[in-house]
């Protein structure tokens, strides 16, 4: 009997233990429903928050990366110094203009807008508490303008030493007054004019400076001479970035020609700049650029440091010519430093200026074969304003004036004009 029940105990106590595993199985799955339950509703959170952990992170780094920069390390004044900024009512013209002017310079503003830029002289002058700064008007894209405002300047300023081309274009294709596609037109073209009228009066100031405001972007321009006006296309950025190129091969070419009379020239890449530059683009597109720009890029002040750099640091004359960002020398594209390129820019610059009379051209063997001038052999370059009673000054007509007089006179006198005449009076449209 004894046995017997101490076996019906053993055998309730067996059945109570399998009832205890069979319960600890049960809630181990229940638990695990419920765990399956809450991974699926707090699984998507989990992985939006990630996934706006590592966008927000990359935007930083990429920020930072675009902000990256370093401030002028010269503390150089311009005290009786003349500084011309082209574009100078607004972002990287008005900040360098600023920093001009606290450094003693007298500035003047080349603005499209004369009220806008006589408002922001007006700010300039408060700011700085230099009372030497003015405003004029200067529109890149009409070429009569750029010789009226270089008119003005010769009779009102005795001095220039330093020209600072800034003023830029990026947008929708348009024209300038003059005919030529837009972009090309104002940041380079009208930059070319500006520059060899008023490069007699650098001369006469040397050791001056030209200071080109180029980009990176240069780097995916392709610069095809015989489509202006972009008719095989037209793409906003692909335009900016041929603009930047011809100015990058401007540079060099300056360098060339007006390095033995002391004028130096520099490019300059301000890098990523927060400006009204894409003011132009329409629609959504426009806005998220802008609104980028904003959130990422340099603030007109920090982009401007190199500008000032090359505008008043010592020690730079070996490295006239050069490409600079950040205030130190960037490589230039070997495509950029094409002699053969550059010779023929030049001349089909100077005659789409009306400036082929008062500077000289390269000769067409030069041009086709890249050939070095005997002076470029010695080491040096000679200045190509030509001497003449009037110092190198326009003539007073632009190249588009002189193919309207041109085709003008031949329709008076019922004349044909050969090919050559033909193809200078037909200006690039857009």
């Amino acid at each position: 009997m004894k046995e017997t029940a101490a076996g019906a105990g053993a055998g309730a106590g067996g059945g109570g233990g399998m009832m205890k595993e069979r319960l600890k199985v049960e809630e181990l799955e229940e638990n695990r429903e419920e765990l399956k339950e809450v991974a699926e509703d707090v699984f998507p959170v989990i992985v939006f928050a990630a996934v706006l952990a590592g966008a927000l992170l990359f935007l930083f780094l990429v920020r930072l990366y675009l902000r990256w920069g370093v401030a002028c390390p010269s503390r150089n004044r311009l005290d009786d110094k003349t500084v011309i900024i082209t574009g100078a009512n607004c972002g990287l013209g008005r900040a360098t203009a600023t920093e001009m002017a606290k450094r003693g310079a007298r500035v003047i503003l080349g603005c499209r807008d004369r009220l806008k830029g006589e408002a922001v002289a007006r700010i300039i002058r408060k700011k700085s508490g230099n009372q030497n700064v003015f405003a004029a008007r200067l529109d890149l894209a009409n070429l009569r303008t750029v010789r009226e405002f270089a008119e003005e300047f010769h009779k009102e300023e005795s001095k220039l030493h330093v020209l600072i081309n800034n003023a830029g274009y990026l947008g929708p294709k348009a024209a300038t007054d003059d005919g030529y596609e837009r972009t090309l037109g104002v940041n380079y073209l009208g930059h070319f004019y500006l520059t060899l009228l008023l490069v007699e009066k650098l001369r006469k100031c040397a050791p001056s400076r030209i200071i080109n405001v180029c980009s990176d972007a240069y780097a995916q321009g392709k610069l095809e001479l015989d489509d202006l006006p972009l008719l095989k296309g037209y793409d906003p950025h692909k335009a900016y970035a041929r603009s930047k190129l011809a100015q990058m091969v401007f540079n060099l070419e300056c360098h060339r020609h007006f390095f033995t009379g002391c004028v130096w020239s520099f490019a300059v890449d301000p890098g990523a700049c927060c400006t009204e530059i894409r003011r132009h683009f329409p629609g959504m597109h426009g806005n998220m650029m802008r609104v980028l720009a904003r959130l990422l890029y340099k603030s007109p002040d920090e982009g401007c440091q190199t500008i000032v750099y090359c505008a008043l640091a010592d020690g730079l004359r070996d490295f006239s010519g050069k490409f600079f960002s950040n205030c130190k020398v960037v490589k230039v594209k070997d495509f950029a430093r094409d002699q053969t390129l550059g010779r023929k820019l030049w001349n089909l610059s100077l005659t789409l200026t009306g400036l082929e009379n008062q500077f000289l051209m390269y000769a067409e063997h030069e041009e086709e074969e890249g050939e070095d001038t005997s002076a470029e052999k010695n080491g040096t370059q000679v200045l190509s304003v030509k001497e003449s009673g009037d110092g190198g000054k326009a003539e007073g007509t632009t190249g588009p004036e002189k193919r309207a007089s041109a085709a003008a006179a031949a329709a008076a006198a019922g004349s044909v004009p050969s090919s050559a005449a033909a193809t200078a009076a037909a200006a690039p449209k857009s």
